[in-house]
């Protein structure tokens, strides 16, 4: 609102480094622009994180999104992810942090405190419930309350209370039958009644779906997707929250101003808050060597050896003449991939570059793809598959790579 000197609230996607530039920036992100500072650190993902049970890294990691956010011009990033593992199929496991409600709390403290001591919101996400794949944007999720308040709301509870996270991000599922961005039980009564949360309630993108439910049932803030207005802005007027459909409402007394008054309100208090207004805001750095190092440091504790029968590793170096890598994921770059979690990294090193970086002349390696990334019979062709067991046979040592893709 120029008239008042209140500025655009700028978000960005980014769990595990701030994402590369979309939205207005939309034909710079078809077509990309030399010199455009859009590349960010990147971080291990937040199941790494946890998997470190280190919250003194947590804290660094947030410390690194939040100062490369404020140097990228953004007042909120929209992380950290929480969401409890329940299914391995959860396409969006590799975001969250873990199975364990304690732990997923202590981790998420950390990481908040790091980002908002940086001058940039923190968005925890996403609330609540959103724990698995299929039908995830319309499942009703049933649950007893004793599994809601042991189980799922603990690391949210502890985002608002001990962290004082300054947004929450709604979840796409409904919660006893009700969406859980605009849910009264979860939203008025747990959220901003019980946890006393003073900032902004925040849907996922196009996660809104009812306008009265939003304006009664405690949604601040309805994103939607503004790169797929094109050339007809008027779409905005869909919006469940728009002026075109609010304004009325107030008007005819249907909705109280007072609920108006309160969302805007809590924007302009976390403006305030983080020194939207006054420019006393910390610059922010951009890739330094010291984020690098905290990247590196989360990657090296976040490894998790789940066995090692008869002593294998360390694998003795002076005694392998040959290295058998085998998958497709041992030579894919990953980071643009995953969707809204995507980071235009400055380099990604790949599990075989790596060991050929390592290693050297020392031991001849070699590479069989061993299945395909691709939603088709054929990503087990039998020939990858024989041509991987070849490989093996071959070998010394084999180095298998599996793992998720975006695909």
């Amino acid at each position: 609102v120029p008239r008042l000197g209140i500025p655009d609230l700028v978000m960005s996607d980014g769990p595990h480094g701030v994402r590369r530039e979309i939205g207005k920036y939309w034909d710079y992100y078809k077509k990309p622009l030399q010199g455009f500072l859009d590349s960010s650190t990147y971080l291990p993902v937040g199941i790494c994180l946890a998997a470190t049970w280190n919250e003194d890294l947590g804290y660094a990691y947030g410390r690194v999104l939040g100062s490369e956010a404020s140097f990228r011009g953004k007042d909120v990033i929209l992380g950290p992810g929480i969401n409890i593992i329940r299914t391995p199929l959860n396409g969006r496991n590799f975001e969250y942090q873990s199975e364990d409600p304690l732990l997923a709390a202590k981790m998420t403290v950390g990481y908040i405190k790091g980002v908002q001591s940086q001058g940039v919101s923190a968005s925890v996400k996403h609330y609540i419930a959103n724990n698995q794949e299929v039908n995830r944007m319309k499942i009703d999720v049933q649950m007893s309350e004793r599994a809601l308040r042991e189980i799922y709301l603990p690391a949210f509870k502890a985002a608002v209370v001990e962290a004082d996270v300054n947004t929450v991000m709604g979840a796409y599922n409904k919660f006893r039958g009700q969406y859980a961005t605009h849910n009264d039980y979860l939203v008025n009564q747990i959220l901003k009644g019980e946890w006393g949360f003073k900032g902004i309630m925040l849907s996922d993108w196009a996660a809104a779906d009812d306008t009265m439910e939003s304006l009664l049932y405690g949604l601040d803030i309805e994103m939607g997707t503004s790169m797929n207005m094109g050339e007809y802005p008027n779409k905005y007027n869909k919006f469940f929250m728009a002026d075109t459909t609010v304004i009325p409402l107030v008007k005819s007394g249907k909705v109280p101003e007072s609920f108006i008054n309160d969302k805007v309100r809590r924007i302009l208090r976390i403006m305030y808050k983080t020194h939207m207004m006054d420019g006393g805001r910390p610059k922010g750095a951009y890739n330094t060597p010291a984020h690098q190092q905290v990247a590196l440091k989360v990657a090296e504790e976040g490894l998790v050896l789940l066995k090692n029968r008869g002593g294998l590793l360390p694998l003795q170096q002076n005694k392998i003449k040959t290295i058998a890598v085998i998958g497709a994921n041992a030579d894919r770059k990953n980071a643009l991939g995953g969707g809204s979690s995507q980071v235009k990294a400055f380099y990604e090193v790949t599990p075989l570059q790596g060991l050929k970086n390592l290693i050297g002349k020392q031991a001849r390696i070699t590479y069989s793809e061993g299945y395909r990334i691709e939603r088709k019979p054929t990503a087990n062709a039998d020939s990858l598959i024989n041509a991987a067991v070849r490989a093996a046979k071959a070998a010394d040592v084999v180095v298998l790579v599996g793992g998720w893709t975006n695909k």
